[in-house]
């Protein structure tokens, strides 16, 4: 199988925006990241954390289907957990060795999620996190890897994709969260979401390091205003 055809998606005036975006954003970018330690010190700290807590979690107790759920997905939004995540991540990328393919990551965060809690509380947070992991299912492939990485924090794995391929999918995935209105107590409210992109092999040649890559063009992206993707 070849490289994501971006022309399968029919938008190719969205493309055309992303990909003159990716020309400007891009040697502000190099010289502004090649690879910050601390952020890998984080995924691999948080990845170690991860799998500290699935070691505790209680599947005694839990029967038949609910000990699969438990061991695969995020109990709130029903896409794979971190653990998963990193599981598949690994596997992917040495498929995509094997075969001289490429790899993709995006790593995605709702802005200003802190105000949601303090404005209208944990169980709205709850209900936008659901609403996003739905947006992303509904905007990805089957084969695509969606996971809430972290408690505020969504990754998606895209194979067989490049750079630019998966900036189209995260610019789709960013228009259609702004598009969502919530209600809360008969008010209604929109969010906003700052997206990541990191390839492999060009970006990074470990999974934890690709992870990191699209975690700092997210902060990036939320550096600048939030509210839009950024790629190496």
């Amino acid at each position: 199988m070849t490289e994501r055809n971006l022309s399968m998606f029919g938008q190719g005036n969205m493309y055309d925006r992303v990909r003159e975006d990716l020309k400007k954003r891009r040697p502000l970018l190099g010289a502004a990241f090649q690879g910050d330690p601390e952020t890998l010190a984080r995924v691999r700290e948080y990845e170690q954390r991860s799998s500290e807590v699935a070691q505790q979690v209680g599947l005694v107790a839990a029967k038949g289907e609910d000990i699969e759920r438990l061991a695969l997905l995020d109990p709130v939004t029903e896409l794979y957990n971190h653990r998963t995540f990193v599981k598949e991540l690994k596997a992917e990328m040495a498929r995509s060795r094997r075969y001289s393919q490429r790899v993709s990551v995006c790593s995605l965060i709702v802005d200003n999620f802190d105000n949601i809690g303090t404005d209208y509380g944990t169980l709205t947070q709850d209900a936008v996190l659901k609403v996003v992991a739905l947006v992303i299912r509904n905007s990805t492939r089957e084969v695509d890897i969606a996971a809430r990485y972290a408690p505020w924090q969504f990754a998606v794995v895209l194979p067989q994709t490049n750079a630019a391929g998966a900036s189209l999918v995260a610019e789709r995935i960013r228009l259609r969260v702004a598009a969502q209105v919530f209600s809360h107590n008969w008010k209604n409210f929109s969010i906003t979401s700052s997206i990541g992109v990191a390839t492999f092999p060009e970006h990074a040649p470990e999974y934890d390091e690709l992870v990191a890559r699209s975690i700092e063009a997210m902060e990036c992206a939320l550096d600048r205003g939030g509210d839009r993707v950024f790629s190496f």
